[in-house]
């Protein structure tokens, strides 16, 4: 069965069988986060005392892995000619595994306090200096996960978020980590690859332990056009995943539909719809949070100030009537279509503009009990 793009995130927190075994340990995973909160009290103060100190960054990055419940396992070996480290996205935590067992430097969009980057071992992207990292002898080698945001480990998006072209030699990365109870990463819509995931934090400080195992493969060298290919290949046999074709865009996409068919649409744009059922919920939504107005929204969509594609309404079969009473509405459903020129709008809004306003009016004024003007 091939593997698609929503079976690559994880919408609930939860991952195990037993619920009854989650529940009895709660009140003990309570108490846990409570003492490592204190945990990243100590750590906040060592990290803006020791902060950019010569030999701290062991240290805090220890305490950091005491306070989140990070055990980290290497296999493999480091070869020292490679200053690149490509690897797999898993979590939020990558980074404070890999710089606490290899002393690396992993590259972020996040915007967190500097004595917090230090401790999970993170720079910003866009102040990274790179004449410091690409000597013939680099101290540090810089961790790179280009597939732009974590996924399940169930496959392997496509290496799309490059900060800067790599070089002629890289080390492939393989990261897996393994807890009870729950998953590292849960996908929102609302997440942003500027904003540290703080949720999925707390749940580290909850947690018994999250154990990660850091494979380190065989440093690869550039001998054609498909290198970033062989990379990614490597790292997904690695993990016995599937290298898929999919990216992160996608992968956030997917997750912004899902959202928007799941979710309860405001009573406010429910009443708009009921009135103008061709009118698509994300544009009503859209121009109801810039009129906060029902009226004023419904007349911008009927005058065809606002563009948008109709969606196809459902056909209503007309149920047997004993009475032969005609019609009271007839209400043309609007085209949506936005003419290009001024003279084709004038056209079109003047001869359909009162008998569409009129009618979507009283009939809204009648259903609801509002008092809303007539311009008509």
């Amino acid at each position: 069965m091939a593997l698609t793009v929503d079976k690559l995130t994880n919408d609930e927190r939860f991952s195990g069988d037993n619920v009854l075994q989650f529940l009895l340990y709660l009140p003990l995973g309570v108490l846990l986060m409570c003492i490592r909160i204190v945990l990243a009290l100590v750590l906040w103060i060592a990290s803006i005392i020791m902060h950019d100190k010569p030999g701290a960054r062991h240290v805090l990055s220890t305490l950091a892995c005491w306070t989140f419940g990070v055990y980290v396992k290497v296999k493999g070996v480091r070869d020292q000619r490679c200053s690149i480290l490509v690897s797999n996205y898993v979590s939020c935590m990558d980074s404070l595994a890999a710089t606490h067992k290899l002393g690396s430097i992993s590259l972020r969009k996040w915007k967190v306090p500097p004595f917090f980057a230090s401790a999970l071992g993170i720079k910003s992207a866009s102040q990274f200096v790179r004449k410091q990292h690409f000597s013939e002898t680099p101290s540090k080698p810089v961790l790179l996960q280009p597939e732009g945001g974590p996924t399940n480990s169930r496959g392997l998006l496509k290496f799309t978020d490059w900060p800067f072209p790599i070089g002629n030699k890289v080390q492939p990365v393989a990261i897996s980590v393994e807890r009870p109870f729950t998953n590292v990463t849960v996908h929102r819509a609302v997440d942003k690859a500027a904003v540290f995931p703080w949720r999925d934090a707390l749940w580290f400080l909850m947690t018994p332990c999250s154990v990660y195992t850091i494979q380190l493969l065989p440093c690869l060298e550039r001998t054609d056009d498909g290198f970033v290919d062989n990379i990614r290949t490597t790292i997904a046999e690695a993990l016995k995943i599937e290298a898929t074709e999919y990216t992160w865009q996608q992968l956030c996409a997917r997750r912004g539909r899902v959202t928007r068919v799941t979710s309860r649409p405001p009573p406010e744009a429910a009443r708009v719809k009921e009135v103008l059922p061709a009118v698509p919920l994300r544009d009503i939504i859209r121009e109801l949070e810039k009129t906060r107005s029902v009226d004023v929204t419904i007349t911008n969509f009927l005058e065809g100030l606002v563009p948008y594609t109709p969606e196809a309404e459902p056909v209503v079969e007309p149920q047997p009537s004993t009475s032969q009473a005609p019609a009271k509405y007839v209400t043309p459903a609007p085209t949506g279509v936005f003419p290009k020129s001024a003279k084709e709008r004038q056209m079109s809004f003047q001869e359909r503009k009162a008998q569409m306003i009129a009618e979507a009016r009283n009939r809204y004024i009648e259903k609801h009990g509002l008092n809303i003007a007539m311009n008509c």
